[in-house]
C-alpha cells in the first residue's frame, strides 16, 4: 500500500515539474531574439524583445518588418503589462503578414503592440482610430492566440491623421 502512494506521488511530482517547466519556456520566460537587419534606422538592434512581457508565447516570423494601415481598435487604454494594443487594417501589399488566425480572430487586421518600454522613444506616437499608420517592429506569431502580431512596435509613424479622432 505504502509503495504504491509512494509511486502516485512521485508520478504526481513529475507531471507538475514538467507542466511547471514547460509552462515557464513556452509561455512565461524570457526569450533573448538578436536583430538581423541591420537598418539601424528603422530596426531595433540588440535584443528585439526589450521590453516585452512574457517572451516565451512568441515565435519570431521577422526580426524587423514593416507595416502600413488603418488604426482600429485602439482604445487608448493600456492593458495589465502596460502596452497599447490595437488593430491595423493592412495596406493590400501587407497582407501576405497574417495568418489564418488573424482572419478568423481579428477581423483580417494585425495585432500591433507597442509596449511600455518603447511608449516614450521619439520614433513612436501613439496613434488614434482611423490614423494611417507605417510601424516597424518584429512579426511574431504570438501561439497562444495564433495570430500573427507586430510585437514589440517600436517605431510608429502616423502618415494621415483621422478626422474623427
Amino acid at each position: 500500500m505504502k509503495k504504491t502512494k509512494l509511486v502516485k506521488i512521485i508520478a504526481i511530482s513529475a507531471i507538475v515539474s514538467f507542466a511547471s517547466i514547460y509552462a515557464y519556456t513556452n509561455y512565461f520566460g524570457t526569450k533573448s531574439v538578436l536583430q538581423t537587419n541591420h537598418d539601424e534606422q528603422n530596426c531595433r538592434q540588440g535584443n528585439i524583445f526589450d521590453g516585452v512581457d512574457r517572451q516565451a508565447r512568441f515565435s519570431v516570423l521577422s526580426t524587423c518588418e514593416k507595416a502600413v494601415g488603418i488604426v482600429h481598435d485602439m482604445k487608448k487604454i493600456r492593458e495589465n503589462d502596460g502596452d497599447y494594443q490595437f488593430n491595423l487594417e493592412l495596406d493590400s501589399q501587407y497582407k501576405q503578414l497574417l495568418n489564418d488566425e488573424n482572419n478568423k480572430q481579428v477581423q483580417g487586421m494585425m495585432v500591433i503592440e507597442i509596449t511600455s518600454y518603447d511608449q516614450q522613444s521619439n520614433a513612436v506616437q501613439i496613434p488614434n482610430n482611423g490614423d494611417k499608420i507605417e510601424v516597424y517592429g518584429a512579426l511574431v506569431t504570438d501561439n497562444p492566440h495564433g495570430w500573427n502580431e507586430i510585437h514589440p512596435a517600436w517605431k510608429v509613424t502616423i502618415l494621415n491623421e483621422s478626422n474623427s479622432q
